[in-house]
């Protein structure tokens, strides 16, 4: 009996595990949360450093065919924020649809908030360390963001 139930646990285990998303990296892509700019800037090169309120960005201008514009935001020289503004020839092309699917798939299902301005669309995933928010205006590609904080 405890052969068979083991069994069925472990079965359980290996045909849910796909379905289950992916936890929350804590911080973008590979580069964790106080990585330091040359860090950065060494993985994700050709971008410009400047320096607002009290923290520095690092930009980077169409990175790739889906991205128009990166920008990673350091406080004491530590990651603490990275937005990415998405092509608006890629999101049309794509459909805003698949590229929040992709988002849920990695993350997912998130929660949804409208409470914002009316014309936004705003889904969340969040851990303790980090809070990813997907925005866009429908009507609007050039309005898609992903947004990865620190929290």
């Amino acid at each position: 009996m405890k052969k068979l139930t083991l069994f069925f646990a472990l079965a359980t285990l290996i045909l849910v595990s796909p379905v289950v998303a992916a936890g929350i990296f804590p911080g973008y892509g590979k580069t964790p949360w106080g990585a330091d700019v040359k860090s950065v800037k060494k993985t994700y090169s050709k971008g410009t450093l400047s320096k607002m309120a009290h923290q520095e960005i690092y930009k980077q201008l169409k990175p790739s065919s889906d991205v128009k514009q990166r920008s990673f935001a350091f406080t004491n020289n530590k990651l603490v924020a990275v937005s990415v503004t998405m092509d608006p020839v890629y999101v049309t092309k794509n459909g805003i649809e698949k590229l929040l699917e992709k988002q849920k798939k990695l993350y997912g299902e998130g929660l949804i908030d409208r409470s914002g301005a009316p014309h936004m669309l705003t889904y969340r995933w969040q851990d303790q360390s980090t809070r990813i928010t997907f925005a866009y205006a429908p009507q609007k590609p050039e309005m898609t963001v992903l947004m990865y904080e620190k929290k």
